[in-house]
């Protein structure tokens, strides 16, 4: 694992992280994506974040970035979750947890189905996020 990841505007980098794990956190609600990086945080994790699914997708490929898991949001305004988890998938053997306000069991089945590892529904609390690595 490398301990030196790079830092860029949307990158929190922490220097005393106590697992060395980076989780990109992909959601266009800024406010949601504030609250889910501040949370995985308090949790000794090392946080990325993007706004847009292109943007995650060169985070992504960005292997200097040392991205270990993506917590993504399902449903996109530039992309729709299930074709954006595709996309991570086939770039890349990173592990996807899903999260979203959709309940639906079509919802959570489809992104397991495609290769999702987990599927929160919001609102995320801190005891679901503790075990996630």
């Amino acid at each position: 694992m490398n301990s030196n990841k790079a830092s860029s505007s949307s990158a929190t980098h922490t220097e005393s992280c106590y697992r060395d794990i980076c989780i990109l956190i992909v959601n266009f609600d800024p406010i949601y994506l504030r609250v889910a990086s501040r949370m995985l945080r308090a949790l000794t994790y090392e946080v990325l974040t993007a706004h847009q699914a292109v943007e995650a997708l060169e985070m992504i490929q960005d292997e200097d970035l040392g991205i270990d898991m993506v917590l993504k949001e399902l449903h996109m305004p530039d992309m729709y979750g299930l074709d954006l988890l595709d996309e991570i998938k086939r770039i890349s053997d990173l592990p996807v947890l899903m999260m979203s306000f959709d309940q639906s069991e079509n919802a959570m089945l489809s992104s397991l189905e495609k290769g999702a590892y987990f599927y929160f529904t919001k609102p995320l609390y801190i005891e679901d996020m503790s075990d996630i690595w």
